[in-house]
């Protein structure tokens, strides 16, 4: 006669809901990232390789992809261990690269729901320009960012003759952002980690590595 052992058979139940509940771990698998998800107002995007950071990116964008490459957008990066927002002006041309922000001159500024605009720091970071909030104002921006309906956007740029310019003003309706920050958080987001020397932003780190470089006054 067969014994009825039930440890074994609480085992088997444990392992079969355990399988049904979260297959990821029986099977060591790593959980999917999309390659473009639409999450509210918000587009994340995650390279195909695991160890590359996701993009998440204002659906509307400040200033749409043209033919000559140039565009800008509401972005979310990671400073540090904060998630803020970062306006990013991608397809400049080499030769403005190569000159930094004073052959580019930019001027941006970044608001919510009607409120203060906050004045953001560039700096060329990655292959394109990235404006974001200083130390100062870093954690006041990153905990507005979640509940914001609105953001308001004004970004000056000084581009050469005959380049399209970017619009002035643009405000962009947000929704769902909480939701979205929560997945690119767990998905992977790009970003920096903040440097040690306290005060020291994104700007003042660009600054500091110019100066290393040989240029006195930095960019």
């Amino acid at each position: 006669m067969r014994r009825y052992n039930g440890r074994s058979g609480g085992g088997r139940l444990v392992w079969a809901l355990v399988a049904l509940l979260w297959p990821g771990v029986v099977l060591g698998q790593t959980p999917v990232r999309p390659a473009n998800e639409t999450i509210g107002s918000w587009t994340l995007s995650c390279p195909a390789s695991q160890s590359e950071p996701c993009t998440l990116r204002a659906s509307d964008w400040i200033w749409p992809v043209e033919a000559g490459g140039l565009s800008a957008a509401l972005e979310v990066q990671r400073r540090g261990a904060e998630l803020v927002p970062v306006i990013a002006v991608r397809g400049l041309s080499s030769a403005m690269m190569v000159g930094g922000i004073a052959a580019v001159k930019p001027t941006v500024t970044l608001g919510f729901d009607g409120g203060g605009a906050f004045v953001l720091r560039c700096g060329m970071t990655g292959g394109f320009l990235a404006c974001g909030p200083d130390a100062a104002v870093l954690s006041a921006i990153s905990a507005a960012l979640p509940t914001a309906q609105t953001a308001a956007v004004e970004v000056s740029l000084s581009l050469p003759t005959g380049s399209v310019a970017l619009p002035r003003a643009v405000t962009l309706r947000l929704s769902n952002t909480a939701e979205a920050l929560g997945r690119l958080r767990a998905a992977g987001a790009s970003g920096e980690t903040l440097p040690a020397h306290p005060g020291l932003d994104l700007w003042g780190l660009g600054s500091k590595v110019m100066r290393d470089l040989g240029f006195a006054r930095g960019p």
